[in-house]
This record gives structure tokens, C-alpha cells and sequence, in this order.
């Protein structure tokens, strides 16, 4: 049995403690997760800067190995240098094969990046004729001295060691005269020390591998001419031993394979691109964890300085860092995503266990409240059945106290006979409401959904209303277009609408009725309007409860019983449609069943099936194992006409079955005893008989098996009390 309708605030209402754990169910794992992720980032930067403190000492140290080898190697340099000086100091005149010996001797190899030793002698203009042929006379004959110097005098690159394939395009170059190299020569020959020159290019190596490199001078004064003062240096000057070097291969030695800083060497003290030399590293790229550092150096050498800027690179950060980094911040992940799973996991327990606890309190209130609509229901119910019950034993009793009169008046009787059977039709009409609301309860209903016309259906509305209506003194109008097709059950949609129009007819005292169907994209709306007293607002979502009248509260049975709106509602549900409610009091109301919408079917072929044989006004068989209903069945049978037998069971009805004459319906109830059933004992005549008869299963069980079963068998069913109109119309549609 269906409660009433709760209210929609109370529908919607939820506990304030489950609304705001739901909402924090959501939150705080995110702010869990927030606060762990900080917090894995705090211990993440702390190793990260320990490490970089480590890395930053081992990054000072590499820097300081650089620039010490750096000074190193220039000193052996100038020590190569200053021996080859001692050479040319212990003889007048240095040939050829003595200078290349003694450079042979220094075994320069062993000095990265130094590419060799030379000579460049001064060539006075009133000798150069004569040096010209010397040198021509050693072999090589395509030999000369070019440019000649701005005083005259010019400078020849006279020896070389080792020599290269470029010798012989360099010998007898003047040096003295490029701005590159005249500054360190002149400032080694006003000192008397080692003078080193700008960035140049390296013309004693190949071609294809020519880098930027340097030159060392050294002064050579003539044997025995004093160079105390500057003039006498420049008066006795004789020549330059210089040192040519490379700086790649000088800074390829000194980072060797441990390379994983880069160095830019620059010119002086600046760091201009203008003064850059090279940049020397290992040449590996990619990302690095921590920061990149950064030192700069200043290496002076011979009076010429140079800046070493030093940078580390990615790879200069261990595997060992980079995996504890790593190591670091997947574990503080991995325990942020842990955290805020474990705050969800507990969250959701206790959203679960509040929501159970609002859940078993809801149903206990809804049960609650089911159980005090059943009372209220039931004491309905008790109502008006004792009514009919009271007013059958007053007359009943009316009659027997007539009974004992010597006269009764026709008239009087009659009277007493027609009050006796509004009585019982109330009955009947109150049992079959609450059969009919038992059966859609229970599901016992079958439907059988098929494309219905709608104009037809609403045509046999018309005619069913239109005479009660116009008898009150209403319109009454039904309105679809044609052509519309509703997917539903003809006979349970033909009741609702019964419903609706028999509801608006009974409140409505003047105006009109309409009943019109209109299309709605995928569904049609049925609409019954009416002109009647109306609903007011607080009463709405109780007019489809159980024996609730509007506003008839003194529950006149002729207005109804309240029973015919909780029908509708729940035969709508049953058909897969929806029903809403709109109206004003004193103006009227309108109902709107929506369903959904079908097309035409295909015209179909008429059926070849064989029909059951129809009754023609012969003998009737009633099988009821109710003694009472078994008489008062006969007798009224018989009034009208009917030859009648009647039987118990099974074996009494096959025997009089045998002994009527033209036998050609039975009537009999569901369940017989015994575990016989009406169809049983029906088959049962028919085999004895040896032919079908009509036959109708009359009973009081609304469960769904006597359903199931007569439409398997193909019989019709009909629910007790059976009003004496309703049994006399179904025998006339079965002739």
C-alpha cells in the first residue's frame, strides 16, 4: 500500500553533518595532499642545498686545479724558452742544424699545446742582400724577407723546430711588422724579458686545424754589447727566440678527461666577446638538478694576463645527487598521494557510516509513516465498508419484520429491493477499488503495450460522457488531431481516462469538459480540463492518496470513495508514463498524462485461428464451491431465463455437464479446493463434451496467477462481487 506523497522540502533535506562531510571529503584530501607536497618540497631543497654545498666545494677545487695547472704549464714554457735563449748566449753565429738539434733535445712534445720553438733575426737593409743568398745557398732557393720593416730594418722567420708542413710558406716572414705580434716583441726587447703576444693565428700548423693560439718572445742581444739601458737593448738587439703555442691543446691537457666544467679564456682582465679566445669543455648537454656554478680567475704569465671564466655543467653533478634527489622527491610524493588517499579512505568510511545511519532513519520514518497511512487507511477502509454492511442489516431486518404482516405492498418491497441494491452496489464498487489498487500494488497487472489510435480512443470516451454531461447541463468536447498513435495498453489508458473525465464531471457544476490529446516531440499529452471547484495548492500532492475527497469531507459515497485518482496514479506509473496536476481554486483544473509516442502500425492480416464457441442462450454450468453463491447465482440466473446447473468440484460439474442439455457456458470460480482450478474443471467439461464451450472464470484472487492463467487458456476473467448489470452485460456480449 503506497503512503502519501511526502512534502518536497522534506524530500530534499539533508542531515547538516552529511552535507558538510561530503564537502569535506573533497577538501581535506586536497589540503592533505597540499601540505605533504610543501613538505616533501622542504626536504627536497634542504638535500638540494646540501648537495650543492658539497658540489660547490668540489666545483672551487676543480677551479683552483685549472688556473694552477694553467700557470704551470705557461712557466714551462717560458723555462723551454729561456734554455733556447742559452743556446744563442754561448755562440756568435747558430746554424741551422745546431738550433734544430737543441730543440730535438727539449722534447717540446712533452709540453701541451707548445707547438714549437723559433728564430726571427733582424736584417739590416745594407745586409739584406747578402743574408738573402746565404739563406738560398742552405737550400732554399725561393727564399726572401718580406715586408720590409718601417726603419729599414726588417725581421725574418729564419728558424723553426719541429717543422711543419707550413715552414716554407712562413720562412723569412717579418713578424716585427703585424700589430699582433710587434707590441710583445718590442716590449721583450725594451725589457730584456719575456713578453708574450696578442690572440693570433698558428700558420705553423696544418690548415685544416688552425686554432688561436700565442706567442712567448725572448730577446736575443748581440754577444759581448751592453744592455743595461733601453737604448743600448734597442742599439744591440739581434734577433727574438719565441714560443709558439696552441691554447686548445694547452686547456685539453689541463681538463682532461675530468672535464665537466666548461672555461672561456679571455684576453687582459676583460670578458667581452671581442676578447674571447675560446671556450673549452666537454660538450655535454641536458638538464641538471641544482644550480650551475660560476668562478672567475685572473692568471698572469711574463707580464700578460688572462681571464678564466669558469662555469660547471650539467653533468658535473654526481649520479649519486641526482639519484638521492630523485629518491627524495619520489618518496615525498609518493607519501603526499598516500596521505591524502588515506584522509579520502577515512572520510568516505565515516560519510558511509553517517549516510547508513540517515539511511536506516529515513526508512524507519518511512515505515513509520506507512504504518500510520495503513491505520489511517485501514480505519478509511473499516468506514466504509460497515456502512453498506450497516444499511443491507437494517434492511434486511426491515424485511423479515415484514415478513410477519399478513399483507406486503409491492410498492413497499420494491422500495426496500432498490435500497438493498444501491447498498450492495457501493459494496462492490468500494471491493473492486481496493482490488484493482491490491492488484497495481502488487504487480499483478500484465500490460499489453501496442500502437492505440488516439482519435478512436478518445471517440469512445465521447460517447461514454458526453450524455452524462450534457444530462448536467455541461459541454463536454474531445479534441486530437488524426493520425496520432500512442504506445500504451488501450484498456488500462481507456480507465484512466475514464478516471479523470468521471472526476471532472462529478466536480464540476457548470462550464465544460475538454479532453484533448496534443503531440510533445517524442510523446503525446493527454489533458482533461474542467470548469469545476478546483484544488488548492496544499492539497495537490494528496489528492492521489487512498480515500482522499476534495473537499468532501463528509465522504459522500455518491461523489466517490476517494480511490480513483490513487488508481490513475498508479496505472500512469505502470504504462511508463507521468501525471501532472494544475489548477485554481473555483476555476478548474487540468490533468496531464504524458506517454510515449508510437507510429502507425502495418495494416494487419486477419487471423486464422479458431475462436471459442460463443454462448447462444443454452444451458449454463456454474462451478462455485461457495454454497451460498452457488443459490444465489442459480436463482438469478433463472430469473432471467437461463437453464442452470450447478456443481462443487470437478467431479460434480463433469456429471452435470453430462446430464444438461445444450450446455454452452460455464461460469466458475478460480480455485475449486484441492488444488483444482476453474480451468482445470473447464478442459475437464470439454473433454467429457467433446467440444468447446464459453466459459468465464469468476473469483475473488487478485494475485497474478488466475490472471496469467486465463489469458494463457484464452478465457475471460471477471472479478467478485459482480454487480447484477456488469454480469448481465458480459452474458450479452457472449451471445
Amino acid at each position: 500500500m503506497n503512503t502519501l506523497p511526502s512534502s518536497p522540502a522534506a524530500a530534499n533535506a539533508r542531515p547538516y553533518a552529511l552535507r558538510r562531510l561530503r564537502f569535506f571529503s573533497y577538501l581535506l584530501p586536497c589540503v592533505v595532499l597540499g601540505l605533504a607536497l610543501a613538505a616533501a618540497w622542504y626536504f627536497w631543497e634542504r638535500e638540494r642545498q646540501e648537495i650543492e654545498g658539497v658540489l660547490q666545494g668540489e666545483f672551487d677545487a676543480r677551479v683552483r686545479e685549472t688556473t694552477s695547472l694553467f700557470r704551470e704549464r705557461m712557466l714551462a714554457y717560458e723555462q723551454a724558452l729561456r734554455a733556447t735563449h742559452g743556446l744563442f748566449s754561448t755562440s756568435d753565429k747558430v746554424q741551422r742544424g745546431d738550433f734544430q738539434s737543441f730543440v730535438s733535445n727539449l722534447r717540446i712534445q712533452n709540453h701541451p699545446g707548445l707547438q714549437g720553438m723559433g728564430f726571427a733575426l733582424i736584417v739590416l737593409p745594407n745586409e739584406r742582400e747578402r743574408h738573402i743568398a746565404a739563406v738560398r745557398s742552405q737550400g732554399f732557393p725561393a727564399y726572401t724577407v718580406q715586408p720590409p720593416g718601417e726603419s729599414g730594418a726588417s725581421t725574418s722567420a729564419l728558424y723553426f723546430e719541429p717543422t711543419g708542413s707550413t715552414f716554407l710558406s712562413t720562412l723569412g716572414t717579418d713578424y716585427f711588422s703585424e700589430p699582433s705580434r710587434r707590441p710583445a716583441m718590442e716590449a721583450a726587447r725594451d725589457s730584456g724579458g719575456i713578453a708574450i703576444s696578442n690572440k693570433v693565428k698558428l700558420p705553423e700548423e696544418d690548415a685544416a686545424q688552425v686554432q688561436a693560439g700565442y706567442r712567448m718572445y725572448l730577446p736575443v742581444y748581440k754577444n759581448g754589447k751592453p744592455q743595461a739601458t733601453q737604448e743600448e737593448r734597442r742599439a744591440n738587439i739581434a734577433g727574438w727566440i719565441y714560443a709558439a703555442f696552441s691554447m686548445d691543446g694547452l686547456m685539453d691537457n689541463i681538463l682532461g678527461e675530468r672535464a665537466n666544467i666548461t672555461v672561456d679564456v679571455y684576453d687582459g682582465a676583460g670578458q667581452g666577446d671581442d676578447q674571447l679566445i675560446d671556450t673549452y669543455s666537454d660538450r655535454v648537454g641536458g638538464e641538471s638538478a641544482v644550480k650551475l656554478f660560476y668562478a672567475t680567475q685572473q692568471v698572469e704569465v711574463g707580464g700578460y694576463g688572462w681571464t678564466l671564466t669558469a662555469r660547471s655543467l650539467p653533468n658535473f653533478t654526481t649520479a649519486i645527487a641526482i639519484s638521492k634527489l630523485q629518491l627524495v622527491a619520489r618518496l615525498g610524493a609518493a607519501a603526499s598521494v598516500m596521505a591524502a588517499l588515506l584522509t579520502w579512505l577515512l572520510l568516505r568510511r565515516r560519510m558511509r557510516a553517517l549516510s547508513a545511519a540517515e539511511h536506516l532513519r529515513s526508512a524507519k520514518e518511512h515505515a513509520e509513516a506507512a504504518s500510520h497511512a495503513k491505520s489511517q487507511f485501514l480505519a478509511v477502509a473499516s468506514h466504509d465498508l460497515r456502512q453498506p454492511i450497516q444499511a443491507l442489516s437494517l434492511f434486511v431486518a426491515t424485511l423479515q419484520a415484514m415478513a410477519g404482516r399478513e399483507q406486503i405492498r409491492g410498492a413497499e418491497v420494491g422500495h426496500i429491493a432498490q435500497r438493498l441494491q444501491l447498498a450492495l452496489n457501493g459494496l462492490g464498487r468500494l471491493l473492486n477499488g481496493l482490488f484493482d489498487l491490491s492488484r497495481l500494488d502488487s504487480g499483478t497487472v500484465s500490460v499489453a503495450r501496442q500502437p492505440v489510435e488516439v482519435a478512436t480512443l478518445l471517440a469512445e470516451l465521447n460517447n461514454a460522457f458526453a450524455g452524462p454531461a450534457e444530462a448536467k447541463g455541461l459541454g463536454f468536447k474531445v479534441a486530437a488531431p488524426h493520425g496520432l498513435w500512442v504506445d500504451t495498453d488501450p484498456l488500462v489508458l481507456a480507465r484512466v481516462l475514464s478516471n479523470l473525465a468521471a472526476n471532472a464531471l462529478r466536480y464540476t457544476d457548470s462550464g465544460r469538459i475538454l479532453v484533448a490529446c496534443r503531440p510533445r516531440g517524442n510523446t503525446l499529452a493527454f489533458q482533461v480540463y474542467d470548469t469545476g471547484i478546483g484544488i488548492a495548492d496544499g492539497e495537490r500532492a494528496r489528492i492521489f492518496g487512498e480515500f482522499y475527497q476534495v473537499p468532501n469531507v463528509e465522504r459522500d459515497r455518491e461523489h466517490g470513495l476517494g480511490l480513483g485518482l490513487a488508481i490513475v496514479s498508479r496505472s500512469v506509473q505502470l504504462l511508463g508514463g507521468r501525471i501532472r496536476v494544475g489548477s485554481t481554486p473555483g476555476k478548474g483544473s487540468v490533468f496531464t498524462v504524458t506517454l510515449p509516442r508510437a507510429s502507425a502500425p502495418a495494416p494487419a492480416q486477419e487471423s486464422a485461428a479458431p475462436a471459442r464457441g460463443r454462448f447462444n442462450r443454452g444451458g449454463v454450468l456454474v462451478i462455485d464451491d461457495d454454497p451460498e453463491v452457488r443459490d444465489s447465482m442459480q436463482r438469478l440466473l433463472e430469473a432471467w431465463g437461463y437453464p442452470v446447473t450447478v456443481a462443487a468440484s470437478l467431479p460434480e460439474a463433469v456429471a452435470a455437464a453430462a446430464q444438461a442439455e445444450g450446455l454452452a457456458l460455464v461460469l466458475t470460480d478460480y480455485r475449486l479446493g484441492g488444488g483444482v482450478t476453474g480451468i482445470h474443471a473447464v478442459e475437464a467439461v470439454e473433454r467429457h463434451l467433446g467440444y468447446q464451450v464459453s466459459a468465464v472464470i469468476v473469483t475473488g484472487d487478485t494475485s497474478a496467477e488466475p490472471v496469467t492463467e486465463a489469458a494463457r487458456h484464452g478465457l475471460r476473467l471477471v472479478y467478485k462481487p459482480v454487480e447484477p448489470r456488469v454480469l448481465a452485460e458480459l452474458l450479452k456480449s457472449i451471445q
